[in-house]
Formats: structure tokens, C-alpha cells, sequence
């Protein structure tokens, strides 16, 4: 009897002892739920993707809206920023920025009224966070537009790098590699060459979508009994002795009965380089040169 009685007591000792292992373990899980939930959760990378993709919508509404504080309210006033422009012609720079730098860009943007910038998401390359820290890397296709005309187009990769602050995410870093794809318009550079007393040679650089051309015109200055003009591969110049000149473009494609109409340059010139260049501006090269620069040799 007294063996059976050792048995039970023993039960029960094992028993409670079980309990309150189990009721301490539930206790254990209870505060580190607790815990957990008390410890401020990193952001989530949608959280990000959706900031991200609020300030690319927001800048490039931009050129539309001219609303500032819709771009900056992303941004920490202590922001800072790397960018790598490379062009089509082989050029590239590298400049850094800051809060100020980007504000003052949005007012240029904002006060060029023939600018026009369009700026398109095509997707989110990578995300990462912490606690108080998070990281979204994008690219973009822009394309950027001069008096209805299309210069450039290209492609970009932005980093951006938030922080959270009392009020929210906000950018405080950003990296941008811009690399231009097609150059449609832009500045040219020329050389003139006197190919023989009078007459002139020149050799111009300009934009040609995917690359930069070369190209060489020749400018032949005749005397006629009507009057001086100026021949330029197959078209024709009149040159007034006030300094106007005017021209009737070539026909091309199908015979038409409409007679083209004699075309006015813009400024009259009283110099033979003058000429050359005015025709070059005008009639050339004017699709291709927002500006030439031009240097004799």
C-alpha cells in the first residue's frame, strides 16, 4: 500500500512539475510575441516599390504640373547624389549634386518653355532593407523634346537610397548612370577651308541618331549676268547685292504641277563665310544643328 502511495505522490509531483514547464514555455512564447510585435518592422520592399514608383511618376509629370513640392517631398533636404551622363559621341561626365542642385534643375526645367521631357519607369532591377534603412534600383527611358523636335533619347539606371525619419522614407542618396542612345539634335561643330580663291569647303560634325556624321559640302561663288549666286551641290543660291539670299528647293520624288516657292534666309550677310554658314544653319543642317560652331582653317 505504502508503495502504491510513493507511486502517486510521485505522479503528481511529475505532473505539476510538467505543468509548469508548459505553462513557463507558454509564458517564454507569449513575451517574445509580445517582443516582436513591440520591435519596429523593417519596410516591407513593396513599401519601397511604391515609393519609388510615386517619385518617378511625380518627377516626370513634372514638366506638366511645374509642382516642386510633389518631387521634393521624396527627398531629404540633406540628400546627396552622383551622376554619369555619357553621350553617343563618346563624351561623358561626372558631376555630384545635392538638395539645392536638384531644386534648382526643376526651376530650369519649369521656366524653358519649349523644353518638353518624357520619362518613363520600364522596371524595378532590385530592393533591400532594414530597420531603418532601404535601397530600390530602377531603370527608365527618357526622351527629351525642343520646339515639338525630339534632340535625344536614352536610357537610365537610378539608385535610390531612403532612410526613415519621424515623418517617413525619405531619399537621401541617389546614383544615376545616364547613357544616351540616339542624338538627333543638338550643337555641331564646323571647319571651313578655302578650297580655292573664293571658294570654300566645310566639314561638319553632327548628330545622327546612334552616332555623329561627318559630312563635307562644297560652295562655289559665281558671278552671272543675272546677279551672284552660290552653288552647293545641286541647289542653287541667289545673293542680292542688300546681302539677301533665297533659294527655290530642288524637286524631288514625283513631278507636281505646284511650283515650289523662292525660300528667304533670315539674315542678310555681306561676307562670303557669313553666306556659307547661314546656308549651313538654315537649310543644311537645320533638322540636325540647334548650333554650329564654326572655326577657319
Amino acid at each position: 500500500m505504502r508503495i502504491f502511495l510513493k507511486i502517486g505522490v510521485y505522479l503528481c509531483v511529475f505532473i505539476g512539475v510538467s505543468h509548469s514547464v508548459a505553462a513557463q514555455q507558454q509564458s517564454k512564447k507569449n513575451n517574445a510575441s509580445t517582443t516582436s510585435s513591440s520591435t519596429t518592422a523593417k519596410p516591407t520592399e513593396s513599401e519601397l516599390k511604391k515609393l519609388t514608383i510615386a517619385f518617378v511618376d511625380s518627377y516626370s509629370k513634372f514638366i506638366q504640373t511645374k509642382d516642386k513640392a510633389s518631387v521634393l517631398r521624396f527627398v531629404h533636404e540633406k540628400v546627396s547624389s552622383s551622376l554619369f551622363n555619357a553621350s553617343v559621341s563618346g563624351k561623358y561626365r561626372n558631376f555630384t549634386s545635392d538638395y539645392q542642385g536638384l531644386d534648382e534643375h526643376l526651376n530650369r526645367i519649369a521656366k524653358d518653355e519649349n523644353f518638353n521631357y518624357v520619362y518613363k519607369l520600364t522596371g524595378i532591377v532590385a530592393e533591400h532593407s532594414s530597420d531603418e534603412f532601404g535601397s530600390v534600383v530602377y531603370t527608365a527611358d527618357y526622351q527629351t523634346e525642343r520646339d515639338g523636335a525630339v534632340w535625344e533619347k536614352g536610357s537610365e539606371q537610378v539608385t535610390l537610397v531612403f532612410k526613415k525619419f519621424n515623418d517617413g522614407w525619405k531619399i537621401i542618396y541617389y546614383n544615376s548612370v545616364n547613357i544616351e542612345n540616339e542624338k538627333l539634335r543638338g550643337d555641331c561643330s564646323c571647319e571651313i577651308f578655302e578650297s580655292k580663291p573664293g571658294n570654300f569647303v566645310t566639314k561638319t560634325l553632327l548628330p545622327s541618331g546612334r552616332d555623329y556624321t561627318e559630312d563635307l559640302q562644297n560652295f562655289e561663288f559665281l558671278q552671272k549676268p543675272e546677279g551672284r549666286i552660290i552653288r552647293a551641290g545641286n541647289q542653287v543660291y541667289n545673293w542680292s547685292e542688300e546681302g539677301e539670299i533665297s533659294y527655290i528647293p530642288q524637286q524631288s520624288g514625283k513631278p507636281t504641277t505646284v511650283s515650289p516657292t523662292t525660300i528667304k534666309l533670315s539674315t542678310p550677310v555681306a561676307e562670303k563665310e557669313q553666306a556659307v554658314i547661314l546656308i549651313l544653319r538654315e537649310v543644311n543642317y537645320k533638322e540636325n544643328c540647334a548650333n554650329i560652331k564654326v572655326r577657319k582653317k
